[in-house]
Protein backbone atom coordinates (compact mmCIF):
# COMPACT_ATOMS: atom_id res chain seq x y z
CA UNK A 1 0.00 0.00 0.00
CA UNK A 2 1.49 3.59 -1.29
CA UNK A 3 1.40 6.16 1.61
CA UNK A 4 -1.29 8.50 0.10
CA UNK A 5 -3.88 5.59 0.20
CA UNK A 6 -2.97 5.42 4.00
CA UNK A 7 -3.22 9.46 4.13
CA UNK A 8 -6.98 8.79 2.56
CA UNK A 9 -7.57 5.98 4.35
CA UNK A 10 -7.06 8.33 7.92
CA UNK A 11 -8.87 10.93 6.31
CA UNK A 12 -11.76 8.86 5.85
CA UNK A 13 -11.27 7.38 9.95
CA UNK A 14 -11.39 10.68 11.07
CA UNK A 15 -14.22 11.60 8.89
CA UNK A 16 -16.23 8.63 10.35
CA UNK A 17 -15.31 9.90 13.92
CA UNK A 18 -16.20 13.36 13.31
CA UNK A 19 -13.30 14.58 14.81
CA UNK A 20 -13.46 17.55 12.92
CA UNK A 21 -12.55 19.50 9.64
CA UNK A 22 -9.14 18.49 8.38
CA UNK A 23 -7.60 21.88 7.36
CA UNK A 24 -4.19 20.68 6.59
CA UNK A 25 -2.32 17.12 5.86
CA UNK A 26 1.22 16.31 5.32
CA UNK A 27 3.98 13.64 4.62
CA UNK A 28 7.23 14.02 6.31
CA UNK A 29 10.26 11.44 7.63
CA UNK A 30 11.69 11.07 10.51
CA UNK A 31 15.04 9.45 10.92
CA UNK A 32 15.46 5.83 12.61
CA UNK A 33 18.71 3.89 13.57
CA UNK A 34 19.06 0.43 13.58
CA UNK A 35 21.78 -0.70 16.24
CA UNK A 36 22.95 -4.80 16.57
CA UNK A 37 23.56 -5.46 19.99
CA UNK A 38 25.44 -8.35 21.63
CA UNK A 39 25.11 -8.53 25.33
CA UNK A 40 25.75 -10.85 28.37
CA UNK A 41 23.11 -12.51 30.40
CA UNK A 42 23.58 -13.86 33.78
CA UNK A 43 21.53 -16.11 35.55
CA UNK A 44 20.89 -15.87 39.49
CA UNK A 45 19.98 -18.32 41.59
CA UNK A 46 19.92 -19.19 45.13
CA UNK A 47 23.26 -21.60 45.41
CA UNK A 48 22.19 -25.65 46.41
CA UNK A 49 23.43 -27.08 48.93
CA UNK A 50 26.22 -29.34 47.42
CA UNK A 51 27.82 -26.09 45.69
CA UNK A 52 28.11 -24.52 49.04
CA UNK A 53 29.55 -27.69 50.19
CA UNK A 54 31.96 -27.93 47.62
CA UNK A 55 32.95 -24.65 48.33
CA UNK A 56 33.41 -24.65 51.81
CA UNK A 57 35.25 -27.53 51.31
CA UNK A 58 37.99 -26.07 48.73
CA UNK A 59 37.82 -23.34 51.46
CA UNK A 60 38.76 -25.28 54.68
CA UNK A 61 41.08 -28.02 52.57
CA UNK A 62 42.98 -28.28 49.87
CA UNK A 63 42.24 -30.79 46.76
CA UNK A 64 43.50 -31.79 43.65
CA UNK A 65 40.98 -33.50 42.00
CA UNK A 66 37.34 -34.17 42.06
CA UNK A 67 38.11 -37.91 43.10
CA UNK A 68 38.63 -37.08 46.47
CA UNK A 69 36.11 -34.70 47.17
CA UNK A 70 33.68 -37.61 45.82
CA UNK A 71 35.06 -39.82 48.18
CA UNK A 72 34.07 -37.65 51.21
CA UNK A 73 30.76 -36.42 49.67
CA UNK A 74 29.73 -39.72 48.53
CA UNK A 75 28.60 -38.57 45.28
CA UNK A 76 29.21 -39.48 41.71
CA UNK A 77 32.74 -38.31 40.16
CA UNK A 78 31.45 -37.07 37.11
CA UNK A 79 29.15 -34.98 38.79
CA UNK A 80 31.17 -33.30 41.16
CA UNK A 81 33.65 -32.54 37.98
CA UNK A 82 30.73 -31.02 36.39
CA UNK A 83 29.95 -28.57 39.57
CA UNK A 84 33.85 -27.66 39.61
CA UNK A 85 34.13 -26.84 35.71
CA UNK A 86 31.01 -24.35 36.33
CA UNK A 87 32.33 -22.96 39.10
CA UNK A 88 35.56 -22.34 37.35
CA UNK A 89 33.82 -21.36 34.09
CA UNK A 90 31.93 -18.86 36.31
CA UNK A 91 35.10 -17.13 38.36
CA UNK A 92 33.93 -18.82 41.81
CA UNK A 93 37.40 -20.97 41.72
CA UNK A 94 40.38 -21.45 40.42
CA UNK A 95 43.38 -24.20 40.25
CA UNK A 96 46.11 -22.67 42.09
CA UNK A 97 49.54 -24.74 42.79
CA UNK A 98 47.16 -28.17 41.90
CA UNK A 99 44.79 -27.07 44.18
CA UNK A 100 41.08 -25.70 43.78
CA UNK A 101 40.52 -22.20 45.86
CA UNK A 102 38.01 -19.78 46.29
CA UNK A 103 38.14 -16.38 44.39
CA UNK A 104 37.07 -13.52 45.72
CA UNK A 105 33.87 -13.38 43.61
CA UNK A 106 33.68 -17.10 44.55
CA UNK A 107 33.76 -16.39 48.07
CA UNK A 108 31.01 -13.65 47.67
CA UNK A 109 28.63 -15.55 45.90
CA UNK A 110 29.12 -18.02 48.73
CA UNK A 111 28.78 -16.07 51.88
CA UNK A 112 25.54 -14.46 49.82
CA UNK A 113 24.51 -18.01 49.14
CA UNK A 114 23.97 -16.83 45.29
CA UNK A 115 25.15 -18.05 42.10
CA UNK A 116 25.27 -16.12 39.28
CA UNK A 117 26.05 -18.15 36.17
CA UNK A 118 27.16 -16.70 32.85
CA UNK A 119 25.05 -17.87 29.85
CA UNK A 120 25.92 -17.39 26.57
CA UNK A 121 26.01 -14.10 25.01
CA UNK A 122 22.95 -12.73 22.82
CA UNK A 123 22.91 -10.82 19.42
CA UNK A 124 19.88 -9.18 18.91
CA UNK A 125 18.72 -5.91 16.41
CA UNK A 126 16.87 -2.87 17.76
CA UNK A 127 15.56 0.47 16.58
CA UNK A 128 16.75 3.90 17.83
CA UNK A 129 14.42 6.84 17.30
CA UNK A 130 16.32 9.69 18.17
CA UNK A 131 13.27 11.65 17.55
CA UNK A 132 11.59 10.19 20.61
CA UNK A 133 14.99 9.22 22.60
CA UNK A 134 14.06 5.57 23.19
CA UNK A 135 14.25 2.24 21.70
CA UNK A 136 10.99 1.88 20.10
CA UNK A 137 9.15 -1.49 18.34
CA UNK A 138 7.96 -2.09 14.77
CA UNK A 139 8.73 -3.88 11.45
CA UNK A 140 11.53 -1.54 9.51
CA UNK A 141 11.16 -3.68 6.33
CA UNK A 142 7.71 -3.06 5.97
CA UNK A 143 8.65 0.24 5.93
CA UNK A 144 10.58 0.24 3.80
CA UNK A 145 8.41 -1.17 0.90
CA UNK A 146 6.96 2.17 0.92
CA UNK A 147 7.70 3.76 -3.32
CA UNK A 148 6.32 7.60 -2.70
CA UNK A 149 8.73 8.42 0.35
CA UNK A 150 8.46 11.76 0.69
CA UNK A 151 11.95 14.05 0.84
CA UNK A 152 10.67 16.07 3.40
CA UNK A 153 12.21 15.54 7.29
CA UNK A 154 10.51 16.52 9.84
CA UNK A 155 10.74 20.07 10.60
CA UNK A 156 11.83 19.63 14.17
CA UNK A 157 14.34 17.06 13.76
CA UNK A 158 17.58 17.83 16.44
CA UNK A 159 21.04 17.66 15.36
CA UNK A 160 22.38 14.27 15.32
CA UNK A 161 23.01 12.89 18.90
CA UNK A 162 26.79 10.82 19.57
CA UNK A 163 26.77 7.66 20.18
CA UNK A 164 23.99 6.28 22.00
CA UNK A 165 25.63 4.93 25.88
CA UNK A 166 25.89 1.20 26.60
CA UNK A 167 24.29 1.91 30.34
CA UNK A 168 21.29 3.32 28.21
CA UNK A 169 21.07 0.54 26.03
CA UNK A 170 21.14 -2.10 28.74
CA UNK A 171 18.66 -0.48 30.64
CA UNK A 172 16.20 -0.43 27.54
CA UNK A 173 16.67 -4.24 26.67
CA UNK A 174 15.99 -4.63 30.40
CA UNK A 175 12.86 -2.94 30.62
CA UNK A 176 11.73 -4.11 27.21
CA UNK A 177 12.49 -7.80 27.82
CA UNK A 178 11.87 -7.62 31.83
CA UNK A 179 8.97 -10.75 31.80
CA UNK A 180 11.42 -13.07 30.47
CA UNK A 181 14.29 -11.86 32.21
CA UNK A 182 12.47 -12.38 35.16
CA UNK A 183 10.69 -15.46 34.83
CA UNK A 184 14.02 -17.16 34.30
CA UNK A 185 16.21 -15.69 36.75
CA UNK A 186 18.26 -13.12 34.54
CA UNK A 187 19.96 -10.31 34.33
CA UNK A 188 22.04 -8.31 31.65
CA UNK A 189 25.59 -8.23 33.04
CA UNK A 190 27.44 -5.95 30.62
CA UNK A 191 26.84 -4.80 26.69
CA UNK A 192 29.70 -6.99 24.84
CA UNK A 193 29.22 -4.99 21.40
CA UNK A 194 27.20 -2.08 19.87
CA UNK A 195 27.18 -1.22 16.59
CA UNK A 196 24.70 1.35 14.59
CA UNK A 197 24.39 -0.82 11.08
CA UNK A 198 22.14 1.48 9.57
CA UNK A 199 19.85 4.34 9.78
CA UNK A 200 16.59 4.39 7.44
CA UNK A 201 13.29 7.54 7.18
CA UNK A 202 10.35 6.26 8.51
CA UNK A 203 7.15 8.60 7.20
CA UNK A 204 4.59 10.14 9.43
CA UNK A 205 1.39 11.21 8.02
CA UNK A 206 0.27 14.63 9.92
CA UNK A 207 -3.00 16.07 10.56
CA UNK A 208 -4.47 19.41 11.38
CA UNK A 209 -7.58 19.40 12.47
CA UNK A 210 -10.44 22.04 13.65
CA UNK A 211 -13.36 21.37 15.72
CA UNK A 212 -16.13 23.55 14.63
CA UNK A 213 -18.16 22.94 17.44
CA UNK A 214 -15.79 23.52 20.50
CA UNK A 215 -13.57 25.86 18.61
CA UNK A 216 -10.59 24.08 19.13
CA UNK A 217 -7.09 23.27 16.59
CA UNK A 218 -5.37 19.51 17.44
CA UNK A 219 -2.76 17.68 15.71
CA UNK A 220 -2.60 13.77 14.68
CA UNK A 221 0.64 12.48 13.69
CA UNK A 222 0.34 8.72 11.73
CA UNK A 223 3.79 6.86 12.56
CA UNK A 224 4.06 4.00 9.79
CA UNK A 225 6.65 2.13 11.91
CA UNK A 226 4.30 1.94 14.71
CA UNK A 227 1.32 1.14 12.31
CA UNK A 228 -0.55 4.13 14.84
CA UNK A 229 -0.83 7.70 15.87
CA UNK A 230 2.09 8.75 17.34
CA UNK A 231 1.35 10.58 20.47
CA UNK A 232 4.54 11.92 21.36
CA UNK A 233 5.44 13.52 18.33
CA UNK A 234 1.42 14.91 18.38
CA UNK A 235 2.25 16.42 21.66
CA UNK A 236 5.20 18.20 20.73
CA UNK A 237 3.85 20.00 17.40
CA UNK A 238 0.56 20.52 19.58
CA UNK A 239 2.78 22.51 21.98
CA UNK A 240 4.87 24.05 19.49
CA UNK A 241 2.03 25.06 16.60
CA UNK A 242 -1.70 24.55 17.87
CA UNK A 243 -1.38 28.43 19.37
CA UNK A 244 -0.66 29.38 15.43
CA UNK A 245 -2.99 27.32 13.81
CA UNK A 246 -5.49 28.75 16.27
CA UNK A 247 -5.04 31.87 15.78
CA UNK A 248 -5.01 31.86 12.03
CA UNK A 249 -8.35 29.90 11.90
CA UNK A 250 -10.03 32.64 14.80
CA UNK A 251 -9.02 35.30 11.98
CA UNK A 252 -10.77 33.65 9.18
CA UNK A 253 -13.54 33.23 11.46
CA UNK A 254 -13.85 36.89 12.12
Amino acid sequence: MELHQIQQQLIKKLEKEKAGLIIHTDIWCIPMHTYEITYQPVRKRTMDILMKILLFSCQKSTFERAEQLSEILLVEPLFIEDLLRKMQKNGLLIRENNYYQLTEKGMKQFSLGVFEEELEPVAIELLYSPVHHQIVEGDIEEVLDFDDFPEQIYRYIRNEEGPISAPFMMKAIQNMQATELEEDHQQIKSILSMENTQVNDVPCIEFIIWNTENKELFIRVWNTLFNSWDQQLEQELNEKESSEWLTKMQSKIK
